[in-house]
């Protein structure tokens, strides 16, 4: 049995330094003005208000497991920024309707703040035990699925918490109202698990999820997300309306192709231009009266208003988009779709360089090298045998791309 405490609200107000109510597995305040007014109403009235649960880190701090809302609502309105309901029927016989904290009588506001909150409190469960127990105690709330998963426990979830705290998503056109960052992260990451285009709705990520619980955060999966979003990052100088949800994910879904195949290294800027100048002809175009519309661009409208989340809706707008991309950027190299040199190529290359490093000029046993594109194949070189060279593998390493 969990340790049992009552605090008057007039305590909890001044507790506030010591009250974590945003963990990161809370979702945002989500209270309605409703909903506030009603709590201060019950209050007023001495009706019950559901326990809630603090976990608590040590002497002086706890952390709100669950009551993050209604703490929120009273600290609001001891700070007056929302008055009783206009309806609120009076109390003792004074009128109590459309009034904030400061404006009611004494007598009044010390009923307030004598009304007891009644707290369970918990202390030295794992992270995983608090996450479990906050599904639990929401379970009949209306929280959105992401929301949900936010509270998961595993790997997965950690994962997709630090990737939606990327540069990148500061730069976004939309707000990470109820963990929509998360969420886009989310889907980022079953994209790049499947390696290629799939269902990213929300029984599609809850299943990542939970098949992910141990999710290797070095892996080549995580290193392939954290690397796309990177170059994504240094596409935009700033906050870009443009990156709204649906095509900030398509935008990754291409950019990710891309780089396989491409060499995009230093065209940011370009494709940051395409992309915008993409979105403004598309806008333009909705204006246009229906039969001068291009027929496109309006089945692309309507991918993007329903079923965005299916395999179907990405497909299309990712090719509308590869070969907008292509038509309008000039001169992206083609990456050799061979991407090591083959046993002939390897041995030609060795006997033409007499088995010697490029780099220290030290003779490498044929056991001990390694064919090295001159050009990095990354950035357009070719799998040719012009293109290669004898490297020990010292000297290959610290080259690298360079």
């Amino acid at each position: 049995m969990f340790p049992r405490m009552s605090l008057p609200l007039s305590s909890i107000n001044r507790m506030r330094n010591r009250i974590d109510t945003n963990p990161d597995y809370q979702r945002p305040p989500v209270w309605l003005l409703s909903q506030k007014q009603l709590l201060i109403d019950t209050v007023l009235r001495g009706y019950d208000v559901p326990k809630l649960y603090f976990n608590k880190i040590d002497e002086k701090k706890y952390e709100v497991i669950d009551g993050q809302q209604r703490i929120r609502a009273i600290w609001d309105f001891y700070d007056d920024l929302f008055p009783i309901s206009s309806n609120a029927d009076p109390v003792d016989g004074k009128k109590v309707a459309g009034l904030k904290y400061s404006e009611l009588d004494t007598d009044t506001q010390l009923i307030i703040d004598t009304f007891n909150f009644d707290i369970m409190e918990v202390s030295g469960l794992s992270e995983d035990e608090i996450l479990d127990m906050f599904l639990r105690l929401q379970n009949g709330t209306n929280l959105k699925a992401q929301e949900k998963r936010n509270a998961m426990p595993g790997k997965m979830r950690n994962f997709v918490k630090e990737i939606s705290s990327q540069p990148f998503f500061e730069k976004v056109g939309f707000e990470n109202m109820r963990f929509t960052h998360d969420h886009v992260a989310a889907q980022m990451c079953l994209l790049t698990i499947n390696g290629a285009i799939c269902n990213i709705k929300d029984r599609d990520l809850n299943k990542m999820y939970a098949d992910n619980v141990n999710f290797n955060d070095n892996s080549d999966v995580a290193k392939k997300v954290k690397s796309t979003l990177n170059y994504m990052n240094t596409m935009f100088d700033s906050k870009t309306h443009e990156l709204q949800r649906y095509n900030t994910v398509s935008l990754f879904i291409l950019i990710q192709e891309m780089r396989m195949n491409y060499d995009l290294s230093e065209r940011e800027a370009d494709i940051a231009n395409w992309f915008i100048d993409f979105e403004t002809r598309r806008n333009l175009d909705k204006l246009k009266d229906p039969e001068d519309q291009n027929p496109m661009l309006v089945t692309y409208h309507e991918k993007i208003s329903h079923s965005t989340d299916g395999a179907d809706s990405l497909t299309y707008r990712h090719n509308i988009l590869k070969e907008d991309l292509l038509a309008n950027v000039e001169h992206l190299a083609m990456k050799d779709p061979q991407r090591n040199f083959d046993e002939m190529q390897k041995q030609v290359i060795y006997r033409r360089d007499k088995g010697i490093c490029k780099i220290c000029g030290k003779h490498c046993e044929w056991n001990a090298w390694e064919a090295d594109h001159i050009v990095p194949w990354s950035k357009g070189g070719q799998t040719e045998i012009e293109n290669g060279q004898v490297l020990c593998p010292e000297c290959n390493k610290k080259k690298s791309n360079n």
